[in-house]
């Protein structure tokens, strides 16, 4: 565990004994979009992170099992590490703090790392705060190299992982700096659609829905119906 402990008989101090030094957190938020190698978190998600501090982490995440190592597939020198049930029940806690933290990501934090993979979880975290669907329907997102959507249905949403199956009511293209622009709302959706950095394709009307959804607004309405389409 942490060198560290905080030697109180609390749920909360318990809890950060185990998940509370720096970069732990992060690393679960990054197997939270699915399992990765060491390479990949230290050199692509990570970035800042030292290989000894990385490799600590791990270790004492895999022996508190909130994460477990695994063979790659086609290749027995490979490993990589992925989420147990312990770890995927952190989700909700990442994900709130991601819906609390959208109001407190800086304009001056605009030039640091940034990866398509968070533009998904601050979609999730997005999600979870907003109103109820108000009707069935799939909603894809082309984020970077990463595609996902939101599936709707029976008055829950929920962010999936690929593509949408069948028809999306919209399809959303943007890179993953400009998405997290438009999610934080230092970016309007109208600015960054007429400037070209974000496409929608799909009806207007789904588009509200959608805007409602995630709690954001589009400036200026188009008429109801009409279908966008900002190449």
């Amino acid at each position: 565990m942490g060198t560290k402990r905080y030697a109180q008989m609390c749920a909360v101090a318990a809890s950060l004994d185990i998940v509370g030094e720096r970069w732990t957190l992060l690393i679960i938020r990054d197997l939270m979009t699915g399992p990765k190698r060491y390479n990949q978190l230290l050199d692509e998600t990570l970035v800042g992170i030292g290989p000894n501090l990385l490799a600590a982490r791990l270790q004492m995440l895999t022996e508190a099992g909130i994460i477990a190592r695994e063979t790659v597939s086609g290749d027995r020198r490979g490993v990589s590490y992925r989420l147990t049930p312990s770890g995927e029940a952190l989700r909700p806690v990442i994900i709130g703090l991601a819906s609390w933290g959208l109001s407190h990501v800086a304009s001056s934090e605009s030039g640091g790392v940034v990866r398509a993979e968070w533009g998904r979880v601050a979609l999730e975290a997005m999600v979870a705060v907003g109103p109820p669907p108000e009707v069935d329907e799939d909603y894809e997102f082309q984020i970077g190299s990463e595609l996902f959507h939101v599936h709707c249905a029976d008055g829950v949403a929920r962010v999936v992982n690929g593509p949408v199956v069948g028809a999306a009511a919209l399809v959303v293209t943007a890179d993953p700096e400009t998405f997290i622009k438009v999610g934080t709302e230092q970016l309007g959706v109208l600015d960054a659609v007429l400037s070209g950095k974000v496409v929608i394709t799909g009806d207007t009307v789904a588009l509200e829905r959608c805007l409602r959804l995630l709690d954001l607004e589009l400036t200026a309405k188009p008429a109801a119906g009409e279908v966008v389409d900002v190449s």
